[in-house]
């Protein structure tokens, strides 16, 4: 949402700049139609480069980043995107309810991981076992059940191998769940200190029982 309220304020500011920079140069320039249309072009095109630069800057002050420490997280989110798509890819061979739950409830959680980061990149720090680790098994782990469940003809060893990998998922699933909490861990705590705050501010603002029974 941030970033489309961001595109949306630059892009106002960017025609507002180009048809206000026409006017001004068509006029002072004594009436060139194609000089002031080109030079407001590329006045608009500079005004749009800095002000998404200065978003940028604020943006990363907000989240306490540098801009290499962004690009590293940018580049990972790319990479994670592309796994999930792979991911997402064998829900198409499910076959049992049981099995589309399990893959359902993964990607949920694994969604809700990557809108976190893409929305607050700071947090990318405290999901790096998921990104780096737990993602990537799980998106190797479901093709390989995908290949598996996707053969006419399966002996007793695939039968094996299709359980064992159904019960792997399953723990990375529990994992990846972990991943989460431990991301909204620090939310967590700050709710409890301004729950706790704002009871306190509510008994201390309260008449206690024995100021009541005073009153009446």
């Amino acid at each position: 949402m941030k970033f489309f309220m961001g595109t949306v304020i630059r892009t106002v500011i960017t025609i507002s700049s180009v048809i206000l920079l026409f006017l001004v140069i068509y006029f002072s320039s004594g009436h060139l139609f194609w000089l002031s249309l080109l030079l407001s072009l590329v006045g608009g095109f500079l005004i749009n480069r800095l002000v998404k630069w200065q978003m940028l800057r604020g943006f990363l002050k907000a989240q306490q980043l540098t801009r290499k420490d962004y690009q590293y997280i940018r580049k990972n989110l790319k990479e994670a995107d592309e796994k999930i798509r792979r991911l997402q890819k064998t829900f198409l061979s499910v076959r049992s309810i049981s099995t589309f739950k399990l893959f359902y409830d993964m990607n949920k959680v694994i969604r809700k991981i990557q809108a976190l980061v893409k929305r607050e990149p700071k947090r990318f720090y405290q999901a790096e076992s998921f990104y780096f680790y737990h993602l990537d098994s799980m998106t190797e782990l479901a093709e390989k059940y995908a290949l598996l469940q996707s053969q006419p003809v399966k002996n007793k060893e695939m039968a094996v191998q299709i359980r064992e990998t159904e019960e792997t998922l399953k723990q990375l699933g529990r994992e990846t769940e972990k991943d989460l909490y431990h991301m909204l861990s620090t939310d967590m705590d700050e709710l409890d200190y301004e729950l706790a705050y704002a009871r306190h501010t509510i008994e201390r603002k309260s008449p206690s029982r024995h100021e009541r029974s005073a009153k009446k």
